[in-house]
């Protein structure tokens, strides 16, 4: 565990983190359509903000892996 490397579920938690809450704040958008809209709101803006860091991590771990290769 001391070895310095991150553990698999560390690294795809890095990865695909912000990405599984956006999908988890986009279901539960569409369970409350209509019934709730301030909740509605709230919860397509954690969408799209968590969506545009989870793809923004990709983006950063597919620059980071290219530019070691």
């Amino acid at each position: 565990m001391g070895s310095g490397k991150a553990s698999k579920l560390e690294s795809w938690r890095a990865k695909y983190g912000a990405l599984a809450v956006a999908i988890a704040c986009l279901c539960s958008m569409i369970t409350s359509w209509g019934e709730n809209w301030i909740l509605t709101c709230i919860l397509g803006l954690g969408t799209a903000v968590c969506g545009m860091i989870g793809f923004f991590d990709i983006r950063k771990v597919i620059k980071e892996k290219l530019a070691r290769e």
